[in-house]
């Protein structure tokens, strides 16, 4: 059985603080840090768990992740990063395209946005302990 689930979701978001907003008043958050990772300034609604394969979920405002009705983009935690280098290598293969070079997220975290074969956007992510 391979090792697929889906560990991220990513909500688009015009106006962050805006969206943040609504997103505190409707699922009641309060502890919701933000990030500015250029181009992206990302507030975290909730942090995964990937020992226990609990999703984590944010908002995102980057031009890669324009708000509309296409929805939030769904990252698929696939293992190691040599996991994440063959689905990059199988996308193209198979009808669908990545969306730039792979991005170092910090903590051993990899993620990288992929077009699939039908046009969706999603992201595929990967993670090795970093090592001290």
């Amino acid at each position: 059985m391979p090792n697929l689930y889906p560990s991220w979701i990513e909500i688009p978001a015009a106006d962050l603080e805006r969206a943040l907003r609504f997103d505190r008043a409707v699922f009641a958050l309060s502890d919701t840090p933000l990030f500015d990772e250029p181009p992206a300034r990302i507030a975290l609604l909730q942090p995964s768990e990937k020992g226990l394969r609990a999703l984590g979920v944010s908002l995102v405002q980057s031009p890669d992740h324009p708000p509309g009705p296409s929805g939030p983009v769904v990252n698929f935690h696939l293992g190691a990063h040599v996991a994440l280098d063959a689905a990059l290598e199988q996308a193209p293969l198979h009808g669908g395209q990545t969306l730039g070079a792979p991005v170092d997220a910090g903590d051993g975290q990899q993620y990288c946005l992929v077009r699939d074969s039908e046009g969706n956007t999603i992201a595929l992510s990967s993670y090795e302990p970093a090592t001290v």
